[in-house]
């Protein structure tokens, strides 16, 4: 357990996120969890259940390296306004300057493009991309899934974007909100306009500045033990292994193979502490411990709504499964606009994003707080538990 102090946080109240933890290991709906929260800059709980490796018997320790996967998006959408507060573009400037395949893109129907894609587009994901989630529904998806199967373990993300950006939209830039590949794609910009690889510029202006030294695309060799294994349900094993050491895509020195897909929307490899100081700065409108990453104006242009009524609800939340109009995006994170009629307690203004092996992250300005949950579990929102963990905090606070 984390020191505590004067945050506001009830014990008893905290005591019930561990037993919500506790409950979670000891039903198999996660193998291990973490749980972080933070009032007024100050951790005042990190408390660990489970087990990191199952099979080894390795417990998830305060140290354990998780993949966030999407909570990746929030870290990239960061590095590419970096870029903005530079000039070196607009919200509303056209992308194909930097990339020229987007503008050779045409939607589903064969209809040609009705504008161009903006950097707005792309980091509100109304540019009309998809993500290879729902091939049942959408077309598209089953040459989206295509390749993210089998591509990453051997591609750049240049590379990857040469196949996807031949393949149509669902929609015409600006009229429909789909989670997708278009955080990827504000990754490569980066790459582009800073003329460095991203892994690189991350590095370089978020990562080492805020000492997020356990945050990166790859588990180096001497890290691997503290390396959770991933988890994923089936009829026949509710935590069924899902990735080996000797296979992974994160640990080149066990695999033999390089990293060489460094995904903005995706990639990153992370501890709780490491995250907690991107989310803190963030709360902190850009700034942490006397290092500026972001301007507070920059910070407030990320974390309001930029989805007209038209374009909400939108599809997919990060905290529930289902649609809530409670909820709308801004650049890189969701954002509470309806705390009233959202479906986990929460506050005005609240934001945040989550991660493929069901790992979440949210930010409240209003109550001056930060909550993580990490664990490693797929599919994401199969359980209940991001909702289960954020009214736990909410109940939690005096």
């Amino acid at each position: 357990m984390a020191d505590t102090g004067a945050g506001g946080l009830d014990p008893a109240g905290l005591g019930r996120i561990e037993a919500m933890m506790e409950r979670y290991v000891a039903e198999r709906r996660s193998a291990g969890m973490l749980t972080l929260v933070s009032r007024h800059g100050r951790i005042e709980h990190l408390a660990c259940r489970g087990h990191a490796d199952i099979a080894a018997a390795r417990p998830i320790r305060e140290d354990t390296i998780f993949r966030i996967f999407s909570m990746t998006k929030p870290i990239t959408s960061a590095a590419l306004m970096t870029l903005f507060e530079r000039r070196q573009f607009e919200l509303d400037d056209v992308a194909r300057r930097f990339v020229p395949a987007l503008g050779k893109l045409k939607v589903e129907d064969g209809q040609p493009l009705a504008r161009d894609i903006t950097f707005r587009d792309l980091l509100t994901h109304t540019a009309g991309f998809s993500y290879g989630f729902d091939p049942d529904n959408i077309p598209v998806d089953k040459h989206y899934a295509a390749v993210w199967r089998d591509a990453p373990q051997t591609k750049t993300v240049a590379e990857i974007l040469d196949i996807l950006l031949e393949l149509p939209l669902i929609a015409q830039p600006g009229t429909r909100w789909h989670y997708s590949i278009a955080t990827d794609i504000c990754g490569y910009l980066v790459e582009l306009i800073a003329d460095m690889p991203f892994a690189d510029y991350l590095r370089q202006t978020i990562l080492s500045p805020l000492g997020m030294s356990d945050t990166g695309f790859e588990v180096d060799a001497g890290d691997v033990e503290r390396f959770a294994t991933l988890y994923g349900y089936s009829e026949d094993d509710p935590l069924a292994q899902l990735e080996f050491v000797e296979s992974s895509p994160f640990i080149p020195s066990h695999s033999g193979l390089p990293v060489r897909f460094n995904s903005g929307g995706g990639g990153l490899v992370s501890t709780a502490r490491d995250y907690w100081r991107f989310a803190q700065m963030m709360l902190n409108g850009g700034e942490l411990d006397g290092v500026r990453i972001l301007r507070t104006e920059t910070v407030q242009a990320m974390t309001r709504n930029y989805l007209e009524p038209a374009l909400l609800p939108i599809a997919f939340n990060g905290i529930v499964p289902k649609p809530s109009p409670a909820y709308g995006f801004g650049l890189g994170y969701c954002i509470n606009m309806d705390p009233a009629a959202a479906p986990a307690r929460g506050s005005q203004g609240d934001f945040g994003w989550g991660g493929l092996a069901d790992t979440y992250c949210w930010i409240d300005p209003e109550r001056d707080l930060v909550a993580i949950l990490l664990q490693q579990f797929m599919p994401s929102l199969h359980h209940p538990g991001r909702r289960e963990f954020r009214d736990a905090v909410y109940a939690a606070l005096t």
